[in-house]
């Protein structure tokens, strides 16, 4: 085993969850146990009890980060200027998020880790991504890029079809020879779906 070098306390948080993260996705769920977190991020195993509670305590603050990442992400496309041209960068952002790092995705939306109860802190991180998502899509109905409705329902619809694209393809499950362009027309589909009808 590797001599454990001593991280600096102010960087144990940040150490320990960069640690997790890379087990999680070279080795899957079944690699995070404090041990192995704790080789890896060159800290004690008491520092994961100390900082975290332990295991899960690490594996909710994943959750959390992955969910902050998305809900900044969206944001970001909520402010563009052209609120269509947002609405499609924001799909194609929630895919590059996911194939960056899908082990997480895994986590965070397909309870990959056994035993893991998202926390109550950890549940409002995720609303406040859909929120982003949501005023996304608010954004474009006020500019009569998508048809009136409720922006919520439609911002579900929007993330289900998404969502369902990116689980076949992370699961492997794949019958569209082009990955990229066929996500691209997915996009399509739902903004000519949701568009207003034509007068």
């Amino acid at each position: 085993m590797a001599a454990r070098h001593r991280t600096p306390s102010q960087a144990l948080e940040p150490a320990i969850l960069e640690a997790a993260e890379s087990l999680l996705e070279e080795a899957g769920p079944a690699a995070l146990s404090v041990r192995r977190i704790a080789e890896r991020a060159g800290v004690a195993p008491m520092g994961l009890y100390t900082r975290f509670d332990g295991k899960f305590g690490v594996v909710d603050a994943l959750f959390q980060e992955g969910f902050a990442a998305l809900g900044a992400t969206m944001r970001d496309h909520a402010a563009d200027p052209d609120p269509l041209a947002g609405f499609r960068a924001a799909g194609t952002a929630y895919r590059a998020l996911a194939l960056a790092h899908p082990a997480r995705y895994g986590l965070m939306f397909l309870h990959a880790v056994p035993g893991h109860t998202p926390s109550d802190e950890a549940v409002a991180t995720a609303d406040d991504a859909f929120r982003a998502l949501v005023d996304v899509v608010r954004r474009c109905i006020e500019a009569g890029c998508l048809v009136t409705g409720d922006a919520v329902e439609m911002a579900q619809q929007v993330w289900a079809a998404c969502h369902g694209w990116v689980s076949l393809e992370l699961g492997g499950i794949s019958f569209a020879a082009d990955q990229d362009g066929g996500y691209e027309r997915l996009l399509d589909a739902i903004a000519t779906g949701l568009a207003p009808p034509a007068s």
